[in-house]
């Protein structure tokens, strides 16, 4: 629908400018001289010869003789444009020159202001010869402003939109790519289609008027860029579908990408030494993009839909692509079109989208699964009651300062008459105490790691120096149990030893050491309890 809808505001907007612009100055017929006949022709028209011919327009019902330019569009010609008898605008090709053909190109010719004879000449030479006929398109007599925004914009909306489109999604495509690290899907399927979209995006771009009149002056670089993208059009979709159906075909898809390069790669160096060139060789391409697309077609249709999700939604989606293409190739053999269709632009796209939708059902299956690996796996490391790291968390953390070369302070706390305050007021209190234990070790100790392993045992990792001094102030501090009515004061003994990384005293050690610290701080607090 919004193509349809597209292809009526483009017929709309063509129609509106051509009355805004008063662009009547299309001209529609002239005569051709050609195999020494001359007859009247209607533009645009197709000349069916490999030899030199002239073309004559009457301009002088077309122009108002101020700021008036005679615009056209050619393939593989190169001409010459006489008024009054005088050359006023030549377009050659040398010999040595990429491409040789001339390539297609767009020719704003500026008429001089003072002119008696209103018939314009315009003698054309045929560049290659491997094209036996040349198509002469409507000649537009009319200012660049006109001309650009009452044809050509209003002609190509519908193709500079989808352009834009797939360049825009596949920018978006590779820079997410790229940029989702964290989350580990990396899904090559995504990039295959955001290249995919890139080379689509570019092939068009290059048939389109618009941007070969925007970009008249590198031609050359078009030519290239056309026939590039031309050239890889089946790989990006061959990667797509390889490793994603039966494995027996994958031989074949990597076959068949390697034919592609190989194939683009003779061409460029046969067009780089001048013994061919692009255009020339263009039937040589056709056929592997025959090929390249029969395999796919058969990698579709003879992959198991059971063993195989995937099979029926891309062979759904391809199915519009080979016949589009198929279309494509027959108008090219038989002369009626030289470049591939615009509807297989369209089914290309649609392609895309499915692959999109399928792309980001599968983002979203893998984050589904992400976060649920990531819950369970902060349940395996957290500690239920106090949220922090549990005995495994703290063991696989030991495991890391062992392979890690950094010095560690490792202090180990106990909190004091957890006992008493289980058997005097419940468990539920003693449950309270450890929480409000953990959120104060939390609170002194925020930028290290702290671990409970256990009832009343707490384990802080730092790699800091923790002096004993501080020690001291958080074990003075007065801190009560927090949730609860009643006023229950905690306090806490450490312990505290430091673990070199490249000393001979072993981390089991140091952990020893640490509780040995603890449990005589624990004594000296309950010897003071008692001299009070």
């Amino acid at each position: 629908m919004m193509i349809i809808s597209l292809l009526f505001v483009s017929n709309k907007n063509e129609y509106k400018y051509n009355t805004m612009y008063n662009l009547d100055y299309i001209v529609s017929s002239a005569e051709i001289e050609c195999h020494d006949n001359i007859q009247k022709i209607s533009l645009p028209y197709k000349v069916k010869t490999a030899n030199p011919f002239n073309i004559y327009i009457d301009v002088g019902k077309y122009i108002n003789r101020t700021h008036q330019n005679i615009t056209m569009f050619t393939r593989f010609l190169e001409f010459e444009c006489y008024i009054d008898g005088k050359k006023i605008y030549e377009y050659k090709v040398s010999d040595n020159s990429i491409p040789r053909s001339g390539g297609r190109v767009y020719h704003v010719i500026n008429l001089p202001d003072n002119f008696k004879d209103e018939n314009v000449l315009i003698k054309f030479k045929p560049k290659t010869d491997q094209i036996k006929s040349f198509k002469i398109n409507k000649i537009y007599i009319t200012n660049s402003e006109y001309f650009f925004i009452g044809v050509l914009l209003s002609k190509d909306i519908l193709g500079v939109i989808l352009v834009a489109t797939l360049i825009i999604v596949s920018i978006m495509i590779v820079m997410f790519y790229f940029m989702d690290r964290g989350s580990g899907f990396r899904n090559k399927r995504i990039f295959d289609i955001g290249i995919l979209c890139l080379i689509i995006a570019i092939y068009y771009a290059t048939q389109l008027e618009i941007f070969n009149y925007l970009f008249r002056k590198y031609y050359k670089a078009i030519y290239f860029l056309d026939f590039l993208s031309f050239s890889h059009y089946s790989i990006p979709m061959l990667i797509l579908v390889r490793g994603r159906l039966d494995r027996r075909f994958d031989k074949f898809l990597t076959a068949s990408i390697y034919m592609c390069i190989f194939n683009f790669s003779i061409q460029f160096i046969l067009t780089l030494l001048g013994i061919s060139e692009f255009h020339n060789m263009v039937k040589y391409t056709h056929i592997v993009l025959f090929i390249s697309y029969f395999v796919i077609l058969m990698a579709l249709i003879f992959s198991s839909s059971k063993d195989y999700p995937e099979k029926m939604s891309m062979l759904l989606s391809s199915v519009p692509i080979f016949l589009s293409l198929a279309s494509s190739l027959f108008e090219y053999w038989t002369g009626n079109y030289d470049s591939l269709s615009p509807i297989l632009l369209i089914s290309l796209f649609v392609f895309v989208i499915i692959q999109v939708y399928f792309a980001i059902n599968a983002f979203m299956y893998m984050q589904k699964e992400s976060l649920n690996t990531r819950t369970y796996e902060r349940l395996m490391l957290t500690d239920a009651l106090t949220k922090l790291g549990n005995r495994y968390s703290f063991e696989q953390k030991l495991e890391e300062i062992k392979k890690g070369r950094d010095d560690v302070t490792i202090i180990s706390s106990d909190l004091n008459d957890l006992k008493e305050i289980n058997d005097t007021y419940g468990h539920s209190y003693g449950d309270a105490a450890i929480i409000s234990a953990a959120r104060y070790l939390k609170e002194n100790f925020a930028k290290d790691s702290i671990y409970r392993l256990g009832g009343d045992e707490f384990v802080i990792i730092s790699y800091n120096d923790i002096d004993d001094e501080y020690l001291e102030e958080i074990k003075n501090k007065e801190y009560f149990v927090k949730g609860i009515n009643k006023q229950i004061k905690i306090s806490f003994a450490f312990g505290k030893s430091i673990y070199k990384h490249n000393s001979n005293y072993e981390l089991d050690d140091v952990l020893e050491d640490a509780d040995k610290n603890m449990y005589i701080d624990k004594k000296n607090i309950k010897n003071a309890k008692k001299n009070t």
